[in-house]
């Protein structure tokens, strides 16, 4: 089976790609955590942060400039370059 999943950044112009494959396990791997720059997001990201270096994980942080934008092309980037596995924290 397939999994698709649309792209959310433009109602205008949705797009379909087929998703990337988990790995089955995430020692050794690269955690990014994206905070999307909403009120206490971060908090969820410090929570998250702990949890998996706990585990004895990698972890990278990123921020967005603010929450009503897409993140900027160059973090986008960095999170693809230097990590294995992308969280995007919400928080409300």
């Amino acid at each position: 089976m397939s999994t698709v999943l649309r792209d959310p950044t433009s109602e205008m112009s949705s797009s379909m790609r087929k998703s990337v494959a988990m790995p089955d396990d995430l020692s050794g791997k690269t955690i990014a955590l994206l905070d999307i720059a909403k009120e206490r997001s971060d908090e969820f990201i410090d929570y998250l942060e702990s949890r998996f270096t706990a585990q004895g994980m990698k972890v990278k942080r990123y921020r967005k400039a603010s929450n009503s934008k897409p993140a900027a092309q160059d973090i986008v980037q960095s999170i693809v370059k230097e990590a294995d596995v992308a969280v995007v924290a919400l928080a409300d």
